[in-house]
């Protein structure tokens, strides 16, 4: 395919660029600084018109908190940015970590392309991955205007809509960018207590509507998960949505592999490294996915992310607030105590007493439980929680009553082993270096027969690995090497398209690749008052090229959802949704007409005289989620 020419695709009608010609023509529309990570001329050229403010209008608004935040206790958000009658839009702070994925830094000159291209300057910060993800722990609201990350493969993020729905509430600890839809909040509250699953996913599929309507955040891509593994010597990867054959969310492929040689130790290379062997109290991290090796839920998620078995068997709601469930019999912990239902009110009710840090989804909804018999729960809930039986048991860690009884702090607590009734028993930890497990023989997923059911066309049968060893690899170059010599058998994180090619450049190995549930949500921060204005955000939606940034840049390996919906076609609980194609010329009549003008530098300036005025007014409490034409607003271009 031969790529088109750069000012063709600057002017927004062409698509078919080679990922050499997609760099290329960002590179020359936004010039070499903005590659190196800096953003335009911060004083935005041009001159503001005189201001018009009719009325009672003010003539700039700040960033500031439009309604009481139960969630926030401070006195104003951390973004300082104001809009003027008149004025040119200052640089929108725009923030991301190239540490996140291996193109987000593309992704992010993609964006500040199509700001570009409608007369917004950029300021650009590509900050460590721990200080972005900070964020979520400190809710007074986000440090940029626009902030993008990609949500992490956790099961629970596949299996039900909540985890990345009802983040969008009021009440939600993850709501930073503050935003607040009042009829979307009336329907997630209501789907979230609403146990009857046809009524339940009606619900769903209204609240998708709203929110990508009223473009809540850009979701622009559902990107592939791509790695490279050693198929020489094993069989039966599980290529499973948004973890691939060889992340720590899911261990599929461990007990479904099948070693074709002698060696039947199992090894992956990894970048980071666990902290401690404290799984409940864990910050998250990799201790809190790779100790999940070892212990069990009560149920687990298929490759199809459907709900299946695991220390549950059976059972359900009796009413809204009632679950009881049958337990698996003959498990023994892996120190050979017998696992009773003792085990899981006495893990439940530490948890809520000791405020487990990794374990808040699971027991919040939990006012108490009641052992029925040896092998028997009943949990009461505190209200009626839809979500329960899905997201929040898959999430859920069972501990040893008889090893952690005796703990005074369990916080602080290392226990050494680990000991739980998971696939696989702890042997070693060298922290920083080294994490190792042997396979447990009675785990029900050696069962050849389970397996089948469970993964269908994916299952393998055979002995099965003896164990699984992470090493720490400094490197994604280091980790390359040491995949193509043997040294380790899969890489255990996400590759780019380039070093997968690289890595399978190799009869040994083979790149895989396999869809994606958890989006790239480029959050906006809706205490801003241009994020306020519907109009910038629908038109904010049709400058960036979502589609063509995953054909081009991405060679495919990524899904662009036709709308803002954060709920992946992957799962069963997706719904279409109005989308805003890319189309730079209507994003700037949308402007145009909502009374948004351009100096004679091209550079965009807020709306003024009686257009100021219907910019106040749309951005007011009640207003933000309607557009011009809903309140009877004239067109002003």
């Amino acid at each position: 395919m031969e790529p088109k020419d750069d000012d063709e695709y600057a002017s927004g009608t062409g698509r078919e660029l080679t990922r050499r010609g997609y760099i290329a023509a960002t590179a020359a529309t936004l010039g070499t600084g903005a590659l190196a990570g800096c953003g335009g001329d911060s004083g935005g050229g041009g001159e503001s018109l005189t201001p018009e403010v009719p009325g009672d209008a003010p003539q700039t608004v700040e960033t500031q908190y439009w309604r009481n935040w139960e969630t926030i206790d401070a006195d104003s958000p951390p973004l300082d940015y104001s809009a003027s009658a008149g004025a040119v839009l200052d640089p929108l702070p725009v923030e991301f970590s190239s540490e996140d994925d291996p193109w987000m830094r593309e992704h992010a000159l993609m964006v500040q392309r199509g700001l570009n291209d409608v007369g917004i300057d950029v300021d650009l910060n590509d900050r460590p991955l721990n200080q972005l993800y900070a964020q979520s722990w400190a809710t007074k609201g986000l440090e940029a205007v626009l902030s993008m990350s990609t949500h992490g493969p956790d099961p629970q993020r596949g299996l039900d809509p909540n985890p990345l729905l009802m983040r969008r509430t009021k009440g939600s600890l993850s709501n930073y960018d503050n935003y607040y839809h009042p009829n979307l909040q009336e329907i997630l509250v209501e789907q979230a207590q609403t146990t009857e699953r046809e009524k339940r996913e009606r619900l769903v599929d209204r609240a998708q509507e709203l929110f990508a309507e009223d473009v809540g955040a850009l979701i622009t891509l559902f990107p592939d998960v791509i790695t490279a593994v050693n198929t020489e010597k094993w069989d039966g990867y599980v290529e499973t949505p948004g973890n691939g054959p060889t992340k720590d969310s899911f261990v599929w492929s461990e007990v479904n592999l099948q070693p074709r040689t002698d060696d039947a130790t199992y090894v992956k290379g990894v970048t980071t490294s666990m902290n401690s062997l404290n799984l409940p109290w864990a910050a998250g991290g990799a201790e809190a996915k790779r100790l999940t090796f070892v212990y069990d839920g009560l149920f687990d998620a298929t490759p199809d992310l459907d709900v299946v078995p695991a220390l549950a068997t059976g059972g359900g709601f009796v009413d809204d607030t009632t679950v009881e469930l049958s337990l698996r019999e003959g498990v023994e912990w892996h120190d050979g105590e017998p696992f009773t239902a003792e085990d899981v009110k006495f893990t439940v009710e530490l948890y809520k007493k000791q405020s487990s840090t990794s374990q808040t989804p699971f027991y919040e909804p939990i006012e108490s439980v009641e052992v029925l018999g040896d092998h028997e729960v009943r949990f009461d809930l505190k209200d009626p929680d839809a979500s329960f039986m899905t997201q929040r048991m898959v999430r859920s860690v069972i501990i040893p009553k008889h090893r952690w009884a005796d703990v005074e702090n369990p916080s602080r607590h290392n226990p050494e082993p680990p000991v739980g009734t998971g696939p696989f028993v702890y042997e070693n930890w060298e922290q920083g270096t080294r994490f190792e497990v042997s396979r447990n023989d009675d785990h029900w997923m050696f069962d050849d027969d389970w397996r089948a059911e469970a993964l269908g066309e994916q299952a393998e049968s055979g002995p099965g690995i003896d164990g699984v060893v992470w090493i720490n690899v400094g490197n994604i170059d280091a980790m390359i090497g040491s995949l193509q010599s043997g040294e380790i058998d899969a890489i255990g994180t996400t590759l780019s398209n380039i070093q997968a090619d690289r890595a399978a450049n190799s009869a040994d190995i083979e790149k895989m690749s396999t869809p994606n549930f958890a989006p790239l949500d480029t959050k906006l921060m809706f205490s801003c008052p241009l994020v306020r204005d519907k109009e910038f955000r629908v038109a904010l939606a049709k400058v960036v090229d979502s589609k063509g940034f995953a054909e081009d840049l991405l060679q495919g390996q990524a899904t662009a959802p036709d709308g803002e919906n954060p709920i992946s076609e992957v799962t069963q609980w997706h719904a279409e949704t109005t989308g805003y194609d890319f189309d730079i010329d209507g994003a700037k009549d949308i402007l145009r007409k909502a009374g948004y003008t351009w100096d004679g530098d091209d550079n965009l300036r807020f709306p003024n005289g009686e257009a100021w005025a219907a910019f106040v007014e749309r951005i007011q409490p009640g207003n933000a989620h309607r557009r011009r034409s809903e309140l009877g607003q004239p067109d002003f271009s």
